[in-house]
């Protein structure tokens, strides 16, 4: 099986040697374009949220999105306590889409911004059984451990790229199952992201490939085989 990269998350057209995960807004939903190129997820982002009326539209559209067999994953969703959006909204618009998931078997990318405690608190509260994936992981080794053991992996982008960050560090110490790469909407080849962590890991960088490829067999609980790309 060929060895290609797997970017879990990203907003940018997905590179030839990649099989990515595109995000897609629920405003964009109704462009069947987006969810016939290729995997995607779909969600109701907090930043997005103007109130009740906007977040029924959007859980409308992600309901009818979900049951698309390229749509692998609900997100991105979350919190954000620096977006201005009325916090319980953003709480109510979480706990629909987590019902989503569960409803779908499909996990949830989350966006998380300061609100770790409260992430916590909703996975171990509502008793999820699907995975979650924190994108863009840049918090303590303490914070990873917490997520990692009520069942949630972490995606790491850009910040690896500096060896003195916290996902760097935190990277490091990882076992191969708790991780993934993306690109977010950073436009950096998610092969740059790759060596970097194949280098913090000191692995090969077809030995890392192989790693995720598991990982996303795993997780997602899709078969890939050579002409998947």
């Amino acid at each position: 099986m060929k060895y290609f990269f797997i970017n879990i998350h990203t907003h940018k057209l997905c590179a030839e040697d990649a099989l990515c995960i595109s995000n897609v807004f629920a405003d964009d939903l109704h462009d069947n374009n987006n969810k016939d190129s290729g995997f995607f997820s779909a969600g109701v982002h907090p930043w997005y949220i103007k109130d009740d009326k906007t977040l029924e539209k959007r859980l409308t559209k992600l309901e009818e999105a979900v049951s698309h067999p390229n749509c692998l994953a609900i997100g991105e969703a979350g919190l954000d306590k620096l977006t201005e959006t009325d916090w319980g909204l953003q709480v109510k618009a979480f706990n629909e889409q987590i019902h989503i998931s569960e409803k779908s078997s499909k996990p949830i990318i989350i966006h998380c911004v300061k609100a770790w405690d409260e992430i916590l608190k909703l996975r171990m509260q509502e008793k999820t059984t699907f995975p979650w994936i924190i994108h863009g992981f840049n918090s303590s080794e303490q914070m990873a451990r917490q997520l990692i053991d009520t069942g949630c992996s972490l995606s790491f982008g850009k910040m690896i790229l500096n060896h003195e960050s916290k996902a760097a560090k935190v990277l490091l110490r990882l076992k191969p199952e708790d991780f993934f790469l993306e690109t977010d909407d950073d436009d950096i080849a998610i092969g740059e992201i790759y060596k970097k962590a194949a280098e913090l890991r000191d692995i090969s960088l077809d030995e890392l490939k192989k790693q995720l490829i598991g990982n996303f067999k795993r997780v997602f609980k899709i078969s890939l085989t050579d002409n998947t790309l």
